[in-house]
């Protein structure tokens, strides 16, 4: 333990250093001219540390790339390590946000969600390759170019990527510097209510209400559903 502290000492410059270039290549969700940058960053540092990892560049038509590597292979399953190189910031925010280290905080468009963190899990395998250790297991990293959209095409990569492996490390931090240990997800709903449209001044008496009535119970559904997705017992699955 005391060799790993000791090496990610003495690498702290040059992976704070690392993390500021990452920042400051700004890639929204859409800009797959910004992802493009990010995605060639992340190839051309994992290349550095070995040419023996696999190196996957997965196409998302009018996002990007997500970005996939495979290390240390043998017969166990892998542990994933997932993550996200999408940020919600739009072009341009950097001028406003400037990469920089105040009072030993570092701040930057992205940096928290999550480029930093992408960052340091390319860190763990450059320790592995230079320590010439072993891990007990082969680690596969994802990082997503869709995240922050809601995964439209990363979804089906994280979960193939899921299947297969013994364990996965979600790798956004979070507040505080808790470890999550779970997390509740999201859902999407299309309503579509039919009735008879009138002149509500005219001729109110014509129109079928059934609109309301409907989307009253809509409404009420998803309340009781929400309600239920938010309690620790579901959620916590």
């Amino acid at each position: 333990m005391k060799m790993l502290l000791d090496y990610f000492q003495a690498k702290q410059t040059s992976i704070l250093d690392s993390i500021r270039q990452i920042v400051e290549i700004e890639s929204p969700s859409y800009d797959t001219a910004g992802n493009a940058a990010v995605v060639d960053w992340f190839e051309a540092k994992t290349r550095e540390i070995s040419f023996d990892f696999e190196v996957e560049r997965i196409a998302a038509e009018n996002l990007g790339e997500h970005f996939l590597v495979r290390a240390f292979p043998s017969s166990k399953k892998p542990t994933l390590l997932l993550g996200h190189i999408d940020t919600v910031h739009p072009l341009g925010t950097k001028e406003k946000n400037p990469t920089r280290i105040e009072a030993e905080k570092f701040y930057g468009s992205g940096i928290f969600d999550m480029k930093a963190n992408c960052v340091l899990i390319l860190e763990v395998l450059r320790a592995f390759a230079e320590l010439k250790l072993q891990p007990p297991r082969p680690i596969t990293i994802l990082l997503s170019c869709d995240e922050e959209i809601g995964s439209p095409t990363g979804r089906a990569l994280v979960e193939a990527e899921a299947r297969e492996a013994e364990l996965c490390l979600v790798c956004e931090p979070s507040a505080g510097g808790k470890v999550k240990t779970g997390r509740k997800g999201t859902a999407g709903y299309t309503l579509r209510v039919h009735g008879v449209p009138a002149h509500a001044g005219l001729e109110p008496e014509k129109a079928r209400r059934q609109f309301w009535k409907s989307l009253a119970k809509s409404n009420n559904f998803i309340r009781s559903t929400i309600r239920k997705m938010a309690q620790p017992s579901i959620s916590a699955k």
